[in-house]
C-alpha cells in the first residue's frame, strides 16, 4: 500500500467507492472498529497500481463483491490532523455499479462496520472527509477536484 511516514507526518494514497442503493437515496458507508467516524468504503492504492484496479480489488476484499466502475466522482487532496500525525491524502472517488442481485446489504464483518444510510441523513453523523457529503448527497455529473486542508497544528510547528 503506497503509505508512508516521516515524523509526525503521514501520506495516505486512497480510493473511495461510492455505492448507490437502488433508489439513489442511501449510500454505503463504513467505519473500522477502532474509528469513531465513518467513511468511504475503500482503500489504499498498492505501489504499481492504478486506482481504478484498486478500487474494485479494495471493494472485493472488502465486502466480497465485484463491482463495476460507473465513473470517476472526485479527486481530493486533503490535509488534516488526527491523533499524534498530521496527514496528506490523496483521494480518488468512483461510482460504483454493483451487480443486481448483490447481498450486500447483509455484509457485515469485525473489522469494518458496514451501513447503508439515507444520503440526507450524512450530515447528522460523524463523516469524514465532511467537505464530500454535498457531493454524495448530489453526485455531479462532472469530476470535482477539491483541495483541502483542515489541519490544526501550523505547517511551522510541524517542521520544528
Amino acid at each position: 500500500m503506497i503509505s508512508y511516514e516521516q515524523k509526525e507526518k503521514k501520506f495516505n494514497f486512497r480510493v473511495g467507492g461510492i455505492l448507490e442503493s437502488p433508489d439513489r437515496k442511501k449510500i454505503l458507508i463504513h467505519r473500522l472498529s477502532n474509528f469513531d467516524f465513518w467513511l468511504l468504503p475503500g482503500g489504499r492504492v498498492e505501489m504499481l497500481e492504478d486506482t481504478e484496479n484498486a478500487i474494485l480489488r479494495e471493494i472485493q476484499e472488502e465486502l466480497g463483491v465485484s463491482s463495476e466502475i460507473d465513473r470517476l466522482i472526485s479527486i481530493t487532496e486533503s490535509f488534516f490532523d488526527m491523533k499524534d500525525k498530521t496527514y496528506h491524502e490523496l483521494g480518488f472517488n468512483y461510482l460504483l455499479r454493483l451487480p443486481e442481485n448483490s447481498q450486500l446489504l447483509k455484509m457485515q464483518g469485525e473489522k469494518y462496520r458496514y451501513k447503508w444510510i439515507d444520503k440526507e441523513l450524512l450530515s447528522q453523523i460523524t463523516f469524514k472527509p465532511n467537505y464530500m457529503i454535498p457531493i454524495l448527497q448530489n453526485i455531479p455529473q462532472e469530476i470535482v477536484h477539491i483541495i483541502k486542508d483542515e489541519r490544526i497544528r501550523k505547517k511551522e510547528d510541524i517542521e520544528r
